[in-house]
């Protein structure tokens, strides 16, 4: 859920995203990036993105606004499994089946 209460995302099988408006019910947006399952997603508690993670192996921020993904990061050599952004919005950290990361992935928000 966003930091308004408003939005979720939900990852597929296929890749997609898909971001619902919890009022109405309805999907606003769907957004394809990954090549396999998105197994783990979160928003950034300050704005309009968020991280995906994927058993294609990537991590993704995705600009609500833009309507799409800005950046993409790989380094793990399996599936990822989870996902947390920390608190203040500066970093992630992710699991796969045999590591874990941490990425400085949000300093595009200083821009």
């Amino acid at each position: 859920m966003d930091w308004q209460e408003e939005l979720v995302v939900a990852g597929s099988a296929s890749g997609a995203i898909k971001l619902w408006d919890l009022d109405s019910a309805k999907v606003v947006r769907t957004l394809i990036g990954h090549k396999s399952t998105a197994t783990a997603l979160e928003f950034h508690p300050f704005g309009d993105f968020f991280a995906s993670g994927s058993k294609d192996l990537t991590i993704k921020i995705w600009d609500i606004r833009r309507k799409g993904c800005i950046q993409t990061y790989q380094g793990h050599s399996g599936e990822i499994e989870s996902l947390k952004i920390t608190p203040d919005g500066r970093w992630i950290a992710t699991a796969s089946e045999k590591t874990v990361k941490i990425w400085g992935t949000f300093s595009f928000l200083k821009k």
